[in-house]
Formats: C-alpha cells, structure tokens, sequence
C-alpha cells in the first residue's frame, strides 16, 4: 500500500537545536525544547529553516502484507536534498541495534514503495538509545553500516546527537 510520506511532514521551527522525545507509549514521537523531558534525541539543525519532521511510528498506518502493523521507525526528518531515518531506543543490552536496524530497514522499504522516484541524494538513518546516553556505543558495528549502505543507499549512525543534515 502507498502511503505519501510528505503529507505527514511538518515544519521545524528555526532553532540552534532541538530534541525529539519518544515516551514510549502508543503515542507518536514529537519535538520538544532540550530539556523538556528525558527521554530526548539532540538533533543539531544550526538554526535552518529548511528542516521538517515526520512522527512515522503510531502516525503512519504502514502494513505487512497480512494487514498487521509493521514494525517502523519512529521519525523522519528531510531537507530538499536529504532524507533522515531515525529510531528511539530505551534498552539496555546489545539487542537493540539489531531491532533498531530492522525497523529503520523497514520504513525505508514502505518509503521507497510509496515514493520510488524520490529525489533526496543523501540518506541517513541514527540508531539511538537514551538509556545509554553516557556510553553510547563506541563498539564496531562496520559490518552492518556497510550492508545497510549497499542495501538501502543509506548511511547508517548509532548516536543520541543527530548532525546537521545537508
């Protein structure tokens, strides 16, 4: 099922930074202020006005081909020229990369779907866990960057700060 993705996005206001917060219920992932709460992911966006955001997860209505939810990621952000996946962990343990990837994987297969001839040049994708915001993963995961790389013409980032997009 297509789905357009762009109707879903909305403008990010003008801001140094901002966070997106994932409280974990059934409720969608939103912006908020840094600080607002702790369940939070920095994204640097150096005060552009040219930044949108997509809630993804418990907004978009994404199904497997037996008409039950997919499992997707919570966020989206894009510029003209980029496009950002991004998926919310709070676990602890080394599992969540993995899930987080599979979700990430998934979003990017409906998108990809619902907009084949899509025009953004640079995709990325960040795989956070604030419960391990003090040590967040200094461990090799070159292996899956590079699948994912080949595989889905994604750059694959396992980091709670989100950079600057193009």
């Amino acid at each position: 099922m297509q789905v357009n993705f762009y109707s879903y996005a909305e403008a990010v206001p003008t801001q140094k930074e901002f966070a997106i917060c994932d409280d974990h219920d059934q409720s969608p992932v939103r912006m908020e202020h840094i600080g607002d709460s702790e369940h939070q992911v920095i994204v640097i966006s150096n005060n552009r006005t040219d930044y949108s955001f997509i809630a993804v997860d418990h907004n978009i209505s994404l199904k497997k081909d037996d008409g039950s939810d997919d499992k997707v990621c919570d966020a989206m952000l894009l510029t003209d020229k980029s496009l950002c996946f991004i998926e919310i962990k709070c676990w602890r343990g080394g599992t969540w990369v993995k899930k987080a990837a599979a979700q990430v994987a998934c979003t990017i297969k409906h998108f990809n779907n619902s907009h084949p001839n899509d025009k953004h040049k640079i995709r990325d994708a960040y795989l956070c866990n604030w419960k391990q915001r003090k040590k967040l993963l200094n461990e090799s995961k070159n292996e899956l960057k590079s699948n994912f790389l080949k595989e889905y013409k994604t750059h694959l980032y396992i980091s709670n700060v989100i950079q600057e997009l193009v």
